[in-house]
């Protein structure tokens, strides 16, 4: 696997200075020592740094978008694209039981319309969902490896509302990959987010998902997940709908069917108009994983929850130029 680009020379010289500053501190005890770079602390695949929002905001309202097509894509697409989908993750994603994923077929409607399709050198890769008219919101490990402190290499593209061979709002390429030194540089699945900029607006016509965060327990919240899953015909997109039944500090677990290539979907709700933290079609979290080994993950997928770090980091990433 190639390397995108290393963690830029001043988040090289921050960890250089941080070990320094480690190796000449003696804590009167083993409490007193605590990990100097903060995991949610955010990277770029260009060196570009982002300052998270001070401001106590708890959540951002969806909007709907013109819903006007593209004549054409936003950049040419790849002249061939193969019907694989890459794997991630550590868990696999996972079909619990009967399989509850229905087809949509309307991709033009909102909110469907935001979901992206994100292919890799023409592969089909994972899942996003737009966040306002030019980033996209993912998992991490659809951007970087994750415990390598470099993000992936190739051509980055999204189709958003794709269904199948049409593509009705055509593509665009990324031109910045963003995550955290959580992800990047440790591989914590608890800290798997990301984000795209892209090369284009298209999410004037597509509309974006609202977002909100919440100190709160989550559990019995119901939960939708849209996306792109490798088992199914290319390009085309599924849903599934269940609710929140375990909530921890950093991830949310459900029941919501999902397979590879489903990563980075949104975890969202319709929330009714003047509802509190955010109204419209609004994200929870970020799909990311299957099912592991130990309790709660050995019953349930699961995702990033958006905590308020996570919230801050999509608002700079939204925000950024």
């Amino acid at each position: 696997m190639k390397r995108f680009r290393s963690i830029t020379a001043a988040a090289a010289a921050a960890v250089t200075v941080c070990a320094a500053l480690v190796m000449s501190t003696s804590p009167a005890s083993a409490d007193e020592a605590r990990p100097l770079l903060d995991p949610n602390a955010a990277v770029s695949s260009d060196g570009t740094t982002s300052t998270a929002p001070e401001a106590n905001v708890t959540g951002v309202n969806s909007f709907a978008g013109t819903g006007a097509t593209v004549r054409g894509d936003q950049g040419r697409a790849p002249a061939a694209e193969s019907g694989t989908t890459a794997r991630h993750g550590n868990g696999q994603e996972t079909v619990i039981g009967a399989d509850s994923r229905v087809q949509i077929n309307g991709t033009t409607a909102s909110p469907y319309r935001a979901v992206v399709h994100i292919t890799r050198d023409g592969s089909g890769w994972c899942t996003g969902w737009m966040i306002n008219a030019n980033t996209v919101a993912t998992a991490g490990h659809c951007v970087a490896p994750g415990g390598t402190g470099s993000f992936y290499d190739g051509t980055f593209r999204v189709y958003p509302g794709r269904n199948g061979a049409s593509t009705p709002y055509g593509s665009c390429t990324a031109r910045r990959l963003s995550s955290v030194s959580g992800w990047v540089g440790s591989g914590d699945e608890r800290y798997d987010y990301g984000a795209l900029k892209l090369n284009c607006t298209v999410g004037n016509s597509t509309g974006w998902f609202g977002f909100w965060w919440q100190s709160a327990s989550l559990t019995n919240l119901s939960t939708t997940i849209s996306g792109y899953p490798g088992d199914k015909a290319f390009g085309t997109m599924w849903r599934s709908r269940d609710q929140v039944r375990v909530t921890q500090e950093r991830q949310i677990f459900y029941l919501n069917d999902t397979i590879g290539g489903m990563s980075g979907s949104p975890v969202y709700q319709n929330r009714a108009a003047g509802s509190s933290f955010c109204s419209g079609q609004c994200a929870m979290g970020i799909h990311a994983y299957g099912l592991h080994d130990a309790a709660p993950h050995s019953n349930n997928n699961h995702g990033t929850r958006i905590t308020q770090p996570v919230f801050n980091n999509l608002i700079a990433w939204r925000n950024a130029a």
